[in-house]
């Protein structure tokens, strides 16, 4: 599965978010808990004063010991046997009471005690407090938390964006210089001015080193063109002496057999020398002129001519259209790479064996018999790998078909299921 690429911005604006996302989360459930743990500590001091008040009132006034209802605050006095009475405890808890009043159960802080009296006796005294404040502050400051921490997590990201396109921009322009750099061609001066020196240190590495790329690119391209062209002229010298020399009625049978074994090596000299042109030109990407090619055609007018060469085989090609397929790429790389599977298909094929062509909108699959096992897949497209021992194959063909498949992104597949299928895949 291909991974999913994004841009350096949004990987940094994802990788801040989450940290912060999770920051501020807690400084925000934190925050709550802490104030709401303040509020019901005061809330328990309140409700410890008026204990103290109430048990020093009845401890002086026995009549006291009553039951007493407000509006705000309520306590309640009962006997209780001395196994019951806890004196070193004091209870706090969050209840809720019903209020005639308002006719509903309303939610208050509870304080449950106990204390003795002079004569012994043992009380247990049950005070409530309304918390009809704390329950609307502990919703105003959630409300108030959940907008703060909102904002301030919008803030912060916004802030670091901005921030970061701005101090990113001459890495931007830098990318955008990169991405317009095609080899062969004139390197536009780079414009970018900055005042972060990793940026300053980092525009004149890269300026240098495409400079050096493109007078190392341009030596190679003169030196594979000077070379092909040198090898041509000789070779093409020898091939004419050869000829000459086959002719002389002095030759014996003999020497016309070595002659013409000479002449096949040279033949495959120069197709092996305009192969590895071709290799060289398509990785150097001097194919630059790209049109809209329908592959269909070019299969229907490739097929006749080889169906016509290698007619002695007797070969049964079977070609099948459920659709159109169409691909931009150079025109001369197109037929090439239709041309070198098709030859593959052709040479490698046995007598009477057949050839399958399927085209589809997206696919391309050829697919033929042969008298040789599944071909090794890892080393099937390598340069002067020879699968079989045909003497005139050079072993490029197939790379030639791998460089301009991927030179224009298709994905080449090779399968063997008692065929030798090739399945290209277009974009």
């Amino acid at each position: 599965m291909r991974n999913k690429t994004m841009k350096l911005i949004h990987y940094t604006f994802r990788n801040l978010s989450i940290p912060l996302l999770i920051i501020l989360t807690a400084w925000a459930c934190s925050f709550y808990f802490i104030i709401m743990h303040e509020i019901d500590d005061e809330t328990n001091d309140s409700l410890e004063n008026y204990k103290e008040i109430i048990i020093k009132s009845v401890l002086a006034d026995s009549t006291l010991l009553r039951d007493h209802v407000d509006i705000m605050t309520r306590y309640y006095i009962r006997e209780v046997p001395e196994s019951e009475a806890e004196l070193d405890k004091d209870e706090f808890f969050d209840s809720t009471t019903y209020i005639e009043i308002e006719m509903e159960d309303e939610p208050v802080r509870v304080l449950r005690t106990w204390f003795m009296t002079a004569d012994r006796k043992f009380y247990e005294l049950t005070i409530e407090t309304s918390t009809l404040e704390k329950e609307d502050l502990a919703e105003a400051i959630f409300w108030s938390i959940v907008i703060l921490y909102t904002s301030l997590l919008c803030c912060i990201l916004l802030v670091s964006h901005f921030v970061f396109r701005s101090s990113s921009r001459p890495l931007y322009r830098l990318v955008n210089w990169l991405k317009a750099y095609r080899p062969g061609k004139q390197v536009a001066p780079l414009d970018n001015p900055t005042r972060v020196n990793e940026y300053k240190v980092l525009n004149k590495a890269i300026e240098e080193t495409i400079y050096r790329s493109s007078e190392m690119y341009n030596e190679q391209k003169q030196f594979v063109e000077n070379a092909s062209h040198e090898l041509q002229t000789p070779l093409a010298i020898c091939l004419n002496k050869l000829e000459l020399l086959s002719e002389n009625p002095d030759c014996t049978e003999e020497q016309l057999v070595e002659i013409a074994g000479i002449n096949q090596t040279l033949r495959g000299i120069i197709k092996m020398n305009k192969s590895l042109l071709l290799l060289s030109r398509i990785d150097n990407r001097q194919f630059t002129d790209t049109a809209e090619i329908e592959l269909n055609g070019l299969l229907r007018k490739f097929l006749p001519d080889f169906e016509e060469m290698y007619e002695y085989k007797q070969i049964k090609v079977s070609y099948t259209e459920t659709g159109i397929l169409r691909c931009r790429m150079n025109e001369s790389l197109a037929s090439t790479l239709l041309s070198n599977l098709l030859k593959n298909a052709f040479v490698h094929n046995i007598e009477n064996g057949s050839i399958a062509i399927t085209v589809t909108a997206r696919k391309l699959v050829i697919a033929n018999s042969s008298d040789s096992p599944g071909l090794n897949k890892a080393t099937l497209f390598n340069r002067f790998e020879k699968q079989t021992h045909k003497k005139d194959s050079t072993g490029l063909g197939l790379a030639i078909v791998q460089s301009i498949a991927s030179l224009y992104h298709i994905d080449i597949k090779y399968v063997y299921d008692g065929v030798h299928q090739f399945i290209l895949t277009f974009k």
